[in-house]
């Protein structure tokens, strides 16, 4: 038996050492070609190298996305550290997010009057929380949204470089000093389309099938209407109204969808959750529990001014869990009028 095992054991040894023999080039050729063009690439262009991999290997389109966002904060980072060191560059920074402020502040403007029915105005603590709520996700989208689209800037400026450099000029250099930037760019060209596409299919709750195809059709559906034919642009207008028509069914859903919601935990996506949460923030901490105005018992007031008031009351039948209904204001100094 001991015997049979050292036969075994040696013949298994040998078969390993041929096999270790003929991998012996393979590995060669990994330590002599991969390993040194791997090692020399930067942390960003080893995300990029996964995130083509995920794409193409495992067909998963969101980590893609995540990996390509990553990958451009690490890379661009230093970019932006360097920029807001100049007084030029910090007063475009400041410029780009007070723009992005103001946009925010006139959006969480409509949302407010969206689920509380009145002005914005008169409820400024609940505008203030919405603010705070969509600030953070406008600033980091927006800011990710940019790097994405300044990647379909970046072949315009290797043409001009390329078209300088029989000039002589060597004063423009390349934004990335790594390995094969050229070739970097194609890539992070390429993984920029990705995931703006990913991002928006997320935002419209589309798939990116669905996506491509919506662009694909809005190109030919151009061309058409730029046809000098009458007969092709009249077929054109035809085709969009059919397709608007299929559309039509998929938005009452999601308003049925939104409208039979019952709680926070139910409702669907960020911004309806946002909501919901506005409305909680308006009943709960801006309005009054007691006030000189006639009120139903369960319910909370808002004042807009001498005459009226805007009455909040918990119901789950309502999109977000509370009825705003702006009342006359029954007071000891305003009597109802019979």
């Amino acid at each position: 038996m001991l015997r049979r095992f050292k036969i075994i054991k040696w013949r298994a040894s040998r078969l390993f050492k041929k096999l270790q023999k003929k991998l012996q080039p393979l590995k060669t050729d990994i330590d002599k070609h991969i390993k040194p063009i791997w090692f020399s690439l930067s942390t960003a262009q080893k995300l990029y190298l996964a995130a083509l991999i995920s794409v193409i290997l495992f067909k998963s389109w969101s980590l893609c996305a995540l990996l390509t966002m990553t990958a451009l904060v690490i890379e661009f980072w230093p970019k932006f550290n360097k920029l807001w060191h100049s007084l030029a560059g910090k007063a475009l920074i400041l410029v780009f997010y007070a723009t992005i402020a103001n946009f925010v502040l006139a959006n969480a403007n409509g949302i407010v009057n969206d689920v509380t029915h009145v002005s914005a105005a008169n409820m400024n603590y609940t505008h203030n929380f919405a603010t705070l709520i969509y600030l953070p996700i406008w600033a980091l989208g927006i800011t990710l949204c940019t790097l994405l689209i300044f990647q379909f800037i970046l072949p315009f400026y290797i043409i001009v470089l390329l078209l300088i450099k029989p000039f002589g000029s060597q004063s423009i250099k390349y934004i990335s000093q790594s390995y094969s930037p050229l070739l970097t760019a194609s890539v992070r060209l390429i993984l920029a389309f990705i995931t703006l596409s990913t991002l928006y299919s997320l935002v419209d709750d589309r798939d990116e099938a669905t996506f491509l195809s919506d662009i694909e059709n809005g190109f030919y559906f151009g061309r058409e209407l730029a046809s000098n034919s009458p007969e092709v642009k009249k077929q054109a207008v035809v085709n969009l109204n059919k397709r608007l028509a299929k559309q039509e069914p998929k938005a009452e859903e999601i308003n049925e969808l939104a409208e039979s919601a019952s709680s926070f935990v139910a409702t669907e996506g960020y911004f309806e959750r946002s909501k919901r949460l506005i409305a909680m923030f308006a009943f709960n901490y801006e309005a009054d529990e007691y006030s000189r105005c006639k009120k139903a018992e369960n319910s909370k007031v808002v004042e807009l001014n001498d005459y009226e008031i805007v009455e909040i009351t918990p119901n789950e039948t309502m999109p977000y869990g509370y009825s705003f209904i702006v009342k006359a204001c029954e007071s000891p100094a305003f009597k109802p009028t019979s």
